[in-house]
């Protein structure tokens, strides 16, 4: 109720324009907000009706950070000069190869290029070095190879640590674990819901600014626009940070932790897809911090000694907002998240000094 009583407040302040409008009743202050929620629940339902036939390609798109992390997690058990995708269809090829006959390999091993079937020859190499103590894998090794270019591929594999069981790659992240009936479907209105916020998130944002401040003249009205236009590109470029910069470090994170402590990363895809969305929603919310101060600084509600005086505040404070927004509990994601939302707090303060110094004579 504190909240709601502020926002009339606000409400009240701009009708003051018009000097014959009386002033409004809870009734009628709680009678537009009913109207401004309704307008905003029926463009988000929209947005979800047209979201929910691309929930496919949606899908896809959030699945591409965990191959990143696979990619970088074999690549980083890899010598150079080996790629992750040779090495992966490698252990493929080694795999197929002892079911197979003499007639049906050769046709198969033809489709694959020379460094991908030398590595599938080192891979049984490396199984059965696995198998001895460990100060006698390398001698093994040594003395197993056909020749000296075997020899030192396989030694160089063995000195990267290259995965060799597939439980630790790409089959560990397949992410196809459905375990109700109608979960995929759920999933897919979830999916549909998250991304209906981000496609009406400039229409959501103008229907707050007007229910909020009423009443505006002509040029507040363009200055509020401007708002909505810079409020939706700064919202993609959180969401583009977060997706490309964030969330692949976080992955990378929590599946080498896992590693190590020797737990399998079989990751289930509606919990995976919630931490994903969820994670990108909230650093396009996050990048919306100019949009809801520059306002108040060009409407004379807050000014540069305010906010230079309130730096520390406000630099606890992006940590406390990080620590409840972000949806992983790690250090490192609060941290990520925190840095960008003071920063651009320290942006806003540059701009009302700029905007003192136009307006001094």
């Amino acid at each position: 109720m504190f909240w709601l009583r502020q926002i009339f407040r606000v409400r009240e302040r701009w009708q003051g324009h018009d000097d014959a409008a009386a002033e409004m009743g809870i009734i009628d202050h709680l009678e537009a907000l009913r109207s401004t929620i309704i307008r905003m629940a029926l463009t988000l339902l929209a947005a979800m009706v047209l979201c929910f036939g691309f929930s496919g390609t949606v899908m896809s798109v959030l699945r591409q950070p965990v191959e990143s992390v696979w990619v970088e997690h074999e690549r980083r058990h890899l010598p150079d000069g080996v790629s992750a995708a040779d090495w992966v269809a490698a252990k493929s090829l080694a795999a197929l190869r002892p079911d197979l006959s003499p007639g049906a390999r050769a046709p198969l091993e033809q489709h694959f290029t020379p460094e991908v079937r030398q590595l599938a020859d080192i891979v049984p190499l490396l199984h059965a070095a696995a198998l001895l103590p460990a100060e006698q894998q390398a001698g093994y090794l040594n003395s197993s190879a056909a020749d000296d270019a075997q020899r030192e591929l396989a030694l160089a594999l063995y000195a990267a640590g290259a995965e060799l069981k597939e439980g630790q790659g790409r089959a560990a992240l397949k992410l196809m674990g459905a375990f109700r009936p109608g979960e995929a479907f759920m999933l897919s209105l979830q999916l549909s819901f998250f991304c209906g916020l981000i496609l009406s998130f400039p229409l959501q944002m103008y229907f707050l600014l007007q229910f909020i401040v009423p009443g505006l003249l002509e040029h507040e009205k363009r200055l509020i626009f401007k708002c909505v236009g810079y409020g939706v590109a700064l919202f993609l470029v959180g969401s583009a940070f977060a997706y490309f910069a964030v969330l692949p470090r976080v992955l990378s994170f929590f599946y080498d932790y896992s590693l190590g402590m020797g737990i399998e990363n079989d990751w289930r895809i509606g919990y995976y897809l919630t931490f994903a969305a969820r994670l990108i929603f909230v650093f396009g919310a996050v990048f919306e911090l100019p949009v809801i101060v520059v306002p108040l600084i060009k409407l004379g509600i807050l000014n540069y000694e305010r906010m230079k005086v309130t730096r520390g505040y406000a630099l606890i404070a992006c940590f406390a907002a990080a620590l409840f927004l972000a949806p992983a509990p790690d250090p490192a994601t609060m941290f990520i998240m925190a840095l960008p939302m003071y920063a651009l707090y320290e942006l806003c303060i540059i701009f009302a000094r700029l905007e003192q110094r136009k307006h001094l004579p």
